[in-house]
C-alpha cells in the first residue's frame, strides 16, 4: 500500500478506534447521568466535525483515484457526507438556540 494511502487509512482508524474505547464508553455507562442542556450542542459540533473532515478526505481522495468508477464513488460519497455535516451543523445550531433561549430571562 502506498504510505500516504496507508497514513489516510490508519489516521482513520485511529479516530475509530479513540471513539470506540474512549468516547462510546462513556456513553453506554449504566447509571450516568444525561448530557446536560447547555452541553448537547457542543456533541453535535463535535459529530458535525467529524464528518467535515472525512468529508474533505473524500473529496480530496475523489480527485486522484485511477477509475472513474471510483472517482464517481468518492464523490458520491462526498456528496452525502456533506449533506450529513450540514444537517448536524443545522442541529447543533437550533439546539443552541433553544438552550439559550431557555436560560434567557426573556423567554417565555
Amino acid at each position: 500500500m502506498d504510505s500516504g494511502v496507508r497514513a489516510m487509512v490508519e489516521a482513520v482508524g485511529e479516530a475509530r478506534r479513540q471513539l470506540r474505547e474512549n468516547a462510546l464508553p462513556k456513553l453506554r455507562e449504566g447509571g450516568r447521568d444525561r448530557i446536560p442542556e447547555a452541553e448537547e450542542a457542543a456533541l453535535l459540533g463535535a459529530l458535525a466535525g467529524l464528518v467535515e473532515a472525512v468529508t474533505e478526505l473524500a473529496a480530496a481522495a475523489s480527485d486522484r483515484m485511477t477509475t472513474i468508477d471510483s472517482r464517481t464513488a468518492y464523490h458520491r460519497v462526498g456528496q452525502r457526507l456533506r449533506d450529513q455535516g450540514r444537517f448536524l451543523r443545522e442541529d447543533e445550531q437550533k439546539t443552541a438556540a433553544r438552550v439559550k433561549a431557555a436560560g434567557s430571562p426573556t423567554a417565555p
